[in-house]
């Protein structure tokens, strides 16, 4: 069966045919989700709330953009109202680390370098976190994705041209960012809210 009959059945109210449809594309939901929640729960919420969004407005989707398009504009907006909404809390705890995928064992070897790794790839999601959006997304694409720059245009709506300037322009700017820090000694949250404030 055709994407388009797919599409109309779905259209029409058909769960099944929505299935179909959106199975091809659940991976990339998951992953999108993921990168941008940092964590299995919230992402695995987040993709949740993406399929159920798309399937309340699909009757909106009017096929401009492909349907790769659209459903990683409605990844992009469920992550980011999830992030804004997880950003008024104050704090973390341990358990909270944990899930984020903090292994913390009650003793013995390797314990150190495994705080060292969390910290280095904390650093790097604090980093990219201040990159433009759009910069971060054609980034996380290419790099966590391992995306072609025809695909990344393709999910984005914009030319190759586009998206090898945000991915070069990303690059720099967040080497810079990690260059700064490390300059300064200051932990990379510190960081992160200054520049945010400033």
């Amino acid at each position: 069966m055709t994407n388009e009959i797919l599409l109309q059945r779905a259209r029409n109210g058909d769960p099944e045919a929505f299935g179909e449809l959106m199975r091809p594309h659940e991976a990339l939901v998951w992953r999108v989700c993921w990168h941008y929640m940092e964590n299995r729960e919230d992402a695995r919420d987040a993709s949740q709330e993406v399929m159920l969004k798309a399937w309340r407005s699909l009757g909106r989707f009017r096929g401009d953009a492909g349907l790769e398009t659209w459903l990683y504009s409605i990844c992009r907006s469920v992550c980011t109202d999830a992030l804004r909404r997880r950003r008024l809390r104050q704090g973390e705890s341990v358990e909270e680390m944990v899930e984020r995928g903090l292994d913390v064992p009650e003793e013995g070897p390797g314990v150190e370098e495994q705080l060292q790794q969390q910290e280095r790839r904390d650093t790097l999601r604090a980093a990219l976190r201040l990159l433009p959006e759009d910069m971060r997304t054609a980034l996380l694409l290419s790099a966590a994705e391992q995306r072609s720059y025809e695909e990344i245009a393709r999910i984005m709506d914009v030319s190759v041209g586009t998206v090898k300037s945000r991915i070069s322009r990303g690059r720099k700017k967040l080497t810079e960012i990690l260059r700064e820090w490390e300059q300064s000694g200051a932990p990379c949250v510190q960081q992160s809210e200054r520049r945010a404030r400033g």
